[in-house]
């Protein structure tokens, strides 16, 4: 586990946390061949990572060695005696990095699930706040795409008022945003000709943009002020404490087979601990989704349902005669009936691309209606 995620979105704080783990081997040995229990437990609290934190934390009372991510000091040691169970498993797992009697568990004071334009703005302005107040707080992001922005596909009208804010030299920094509105049309369709009508937007200063692209210019953004980012780990479930508290995050498990079994290269999910959990998962989010009902968050607040829409999209290139970057055009009726809510968009782009799509709200009448053909 240690391995991917270190490789897989080059963590450069991952890899400082990596780095600094031969002084805990050595000591980690040295607690095994101390026999008396006192000095074993002075000496596994006398070890301290740079931020003052101590590398072990008890499961079930089998004290475990984690590779990254470091505990508070507050971690009671009390009881970290020289038996068969407890050291052995802090070397064990120090090797392997796998034990059905633990699974590794990394601490952080912030854990954020997304790496969204939600997500990493959040983590961003965290960091900020750290240099600002110059404190430093460990923030990490889990995404659950193979990389950022593998999971956002929006072509997107970008008003930048908040990025001006949160990182007012993004001109200079080179942010993928590049072409501005020049034109904002809204027609009503029928089947044989559009009708103008006057457009319900305000777009000018306004961007067109892929979202992806500044979700991965983000991510880079995020990692220089600090933040870990761990891509191709989808949270899976929520921890609690026994008071029913959040106390962070699950990664799913990998290597399981179609019947659920375990196969060979089966790796258990990590757990991820904050003090504070920050769900960045968009719309319909599935933890999002058991922390309202949990709490009855919906019930509490009085909160109408949501409702949804599908949208589809493509992006395609064009003949340069026909390119006008940064033209928007939205459209209402068809191919939709009238008791249909939803309508199109068309975005240009740069090098000639559109991104054109069909958005249709999931509440329509019509059972044989499929979104997709209409598109």
């Amino acid at each position: 586990m240690h391995k991917s995620l270190s490789n897989s979105y080059k963590s450069s704080t991952l890899k400082r946390h990596s780095g600094s783990l031969s002084p805990f081997v050595h000591s980690i040995f040295r607690l095994n061949q101390t026999n008396n229990l006192q000095s074993q437990s002075s000496l596994a609290n006398s070890i301290k990572t740079p931020s003052g934190y101590s590398p072990f934390r008890h499961f079930n009372q089998n004290p475990c060695f984690f590779s990254s991510g470091y505990f508070p000091n507050g971690v009671n040691l009390k009881g970290f005696g020289r038996n068969e169970s407890g050291v052995s498993c802090a070397k064990l797992f120090f090797r392997s990095f796998c034990s059905e009697m633990c699974r590794e568990s990394m601490a952080y004071d912030v854990v954020i699930v997304g790496a969204g334009p939600a997500g990493l703005s959040a983590a961003i302005r965290l960091k900020q706040l750290c240099r600002e107040k110059n404190v430093d707080l460990s923030v990490c992001v889990v995404e659950k795409g193979a990389e950022v922005g593998a999971h956002i596909i929006s072509g997107n009208v970008f008003e930048p008022r908040a990025l001006n804010e949160l990182l007012p030299q993004w001109k200079q920094e080179e942010a993928p945003i590049r072409v501005p509105v020049s034109s904002d049309k809204f027609w009503f369709l029928t089947k044989d000709r559009a009708f103008s009508l006057p457009s319900p937007f305000s777009n000018r200063g306004n961007y067109v943009i892929s979202l992806s692209q500044l979700v991965r210019w983000l991510g880079g953004k995020a990692e220089e002020l600090g933040v870990e980012i761990y891509p191709g780990f989808a949270a899976s479930e929520i921890l609690y404490d026994a008071d029913n508290k959040v106390i962070g995050i699950g990664t799913n498990d990998m290597g399981i087979a179609k019947d659920g079994s375990k196969k060979e290269n089966f790796q258990r999910g990590v757990e991820l601990r904050g003090r504070i959990t920050l769900l960045a998962e968009g719309c319909r989010g599935s933890l999002s989704e058991k922390l309202i009902k949990n709490f009855k968050l919906r019930e509490k607040s009085h909160a109408q349902h949501q409702t949804y829409a599908l949208g589809i999209k493509e992006v395609w290139e064009i003949d340069e005669g026909k390119h006008n970057p940064g033209e928007i055009l939205h459209t209402l009726g068809w191919p939709l009936d009238q008791k249909t809510y939803g309508g199109s968009f068309l975005y240009h782009m740069n090098d000639r691309q559109i991104a054109l799509g069909l958005v249709v709200a999931l509440n329509y009448h019509n059972p044989f209606l499929n979104p997709y053909e209409e598109f």
